[in-house]
């Protein structure tokens, strides 16, 4: 897996071995960062589920000042730590160690300008998490939410307080969900 664009372009990452993590591909990345590429620059972003961190790692290499990892599966961490101190970026990046569900939580207070959702397909921790999100008020005024899932599943969202879904688009295999910021 590389970064496909900013000052790591075209680095490659480490990928934990298994079934259990599934990486964001290349094409639903850079459609991320098309969206936001006129608003990521010197921005917070906070990614969930985030695996090898693939994701938050770009958003650094695309101009993010700080990015928020959440993983609590053991061999993804450890490919997250290599990769994170392999660039050099660790003092861009925080990472928590554990469930999702339970550390936004502890993020109370702080607000993202991008947020990016990957959780296990199918599983219903996507609505879940946007609760959360929503109740926290963890998007920042203007701010972004994308969710990904698979194109097999298609989602049906309830109503935000503070956010709204924008737009679904199939990238691959996925649905991109994108949400914007009500306040």
């Amino acid at each position: 897996m590389r970064i496909t664009g900013g000052i790591f372009k075209n680095r490659i990452l480490i990928s934990p071995k298994g079934e259990q993590t599934r990486p964001t591909s290349e094409r639903l990345r850079e459609t991320i960062f098309n969206i936001t590429q006129g608003h990521i620059e010197k921005k917070t972003f906070l990614d969930l589920y985030a695996g090898s961190g693939a994701v938050g790692i770009e958003a650094i290499s695309r101009g993010a000042s700080f990015v928020t990892m959440i993983e609590k599966d053991r061999k993804a961490l450890q490919a997250l730590q290599e990769n994170i101190k392999k660039l050099g970026i660790l003092d861009q990046t925080q990472i928590l160690r554990g469930d999702v569900l339970t550390l936004l939580k502890r993020l109370k207070g702080e607000f993202y300008d991008i947020i990016f959702i990957d959780p296990p397909y199918e599983k219903g921790f996507q609505e879940k998490t946007l609760v959360l999100i929503d109740s926290f008020h963890l998007l920042a005024k203007e701010g972004i939410i994308f969710v990904e899932e698979s194109a097999q599943y298609d989602l049906i969202f309830p109503q935000f307080l503070t956010f709204q879904l924008r737009k679904k688009r199939k990238v691959g295999s996925s649905f991109l969900y994108e949400f914007i910021s009500l306040l």
